[in-house]
């Protein structure tokens, strides 16, 4: 059998060339990528490709030659406090938003998998509908809860006699009116994230270590957790990107305030784009400097992992 094969593999190399059946479907392949490609081309490599050459240039639109500054415009940037401190509120935001949304969908998806009824369907879809929802549409649900003449909130405050609270002017406060909406926002997807990777785990684990004599803990620690490694990624590069790159929620609950309190990045590069005093190619460094960095975590994320996963292997 062996030597006929090789007899009709070699009347085939012989007839139709050597690589003929290897690629013969290769012009398929390339046929079926190549619009997506050119897309990408198109709408992410070029324009990344020329705001990084801008970068490095004083552009003037009107000008016929560009001044050209090196890393001059990264280092405007990097020297300006406002920048320096939208980071250091994002680091904020990532830790809080992070932690809870973690713990909160981690904790929610237990109860979807023990929800075998059919109001099992019903809860899973009610709570994926925030997700849908734009957060431009969320921040004005939330404005009208927050607001301080005649939100909800003061609302039922000054019924129940108490003092309102200007949330907009409170450091604190204002912090946790952009931390609550986004974590409502991406609560329902996590959750059935983490539903999804606990229905992925074998129930004979489960069984096994109940014979065992493993209480929930051990088995939370030693099958559930490991299982999740994937999810958990996954999980963590998506609300970590999202609080790095935050911007519709900040710009309009409180547009970065108090005391830029709660300005983020990419809220600080909108605005500063629109200041005619500066170069716009300093606020293209910064858009440069934001896509380094939140790479560089997410890279960070995955090494880690994967350590991790060689080390358990």
């Amino acid at each position: 059998m062996k030597a006929d094969g090789l007899v009709k593999r070699s009347l085939h190399e012989k007839l139709f060339g050597k690589n003929k059946f290897k690629y013969r479907y290769a012009f398929t392949g390339y046929a079926m990528i190549a619009p997506a490609f050119l897309l990408l081309t198109i709408f992410v490599v070029i324009p990344l490709g020329i705001a990084i050459f801008r970068s490095f240039f004083d552009y003037q639109a009107y000008a016929e030659i560009q001044k050209f500054v090196g890393f001059g415009n990264y280092k405007i940037i990097l020297q300006t406090a406002s920048f320096v401190h939208s980071f250091k509120n994002a680091l904020l935001f990532a830790v809080v938003i992070v932690a809870a949304q973690m713990l909160l969908s981690f904790s929610f998806a237990h109860v979807l998998k023990n929800c075998h009824n059919r109001y099992g369907v019903f809860v899973r879809t009610v709570i994926y509908v925030p997700f849908l929802i734009s957060g431009i549409a969320a921040a004005i649900v939330f404005l009208f809860m927050t607001n301080y003449g005649g939100g909800l909130i003061n609302g039922i405050l000054l019924a129940l006699e108490l003092d309102p609270i200007a949330i907009d002017m409170d450091t604190t406060w204002a912090r946790i009116s952009v931390i609550l909406p986004t974590l409502w926002l991406g609560f329902g997807y996590n959750s059935l994230v983490m539903y999804a990777g606990l229905i992925n785990i074998p129930k004979d684990y489960y069984e096994a270590a109940t014979l065992d004599g493993a209480g929930w803990f051990t088995k939370l620690v030693r099958i559930t957790v490991p299982g999740m490694v994937n999810y958990f990624l996954l999980t963590l590069v998506g609300l970590l990107t999202g609080a790095l790159t935050m911007f519709e929620l900040p710009f309009l609950m409180t547009n970065g305030g108090p005391l830029e309190t709660t300005l983020t990045p990419v809220l600080y590069l909108f605005n500063n784009y629109r200041n005619v005093l500066q170069s716009s190619s300093v606020t293209i460094a910064g858009a440069i400097l934001v896509m380094i960095i939140v790479g560089a975590l997410n890279a960070g994320v995955f090494f880690a992992v994967q350590s991790k996963a060689s080390e358990d292997d």
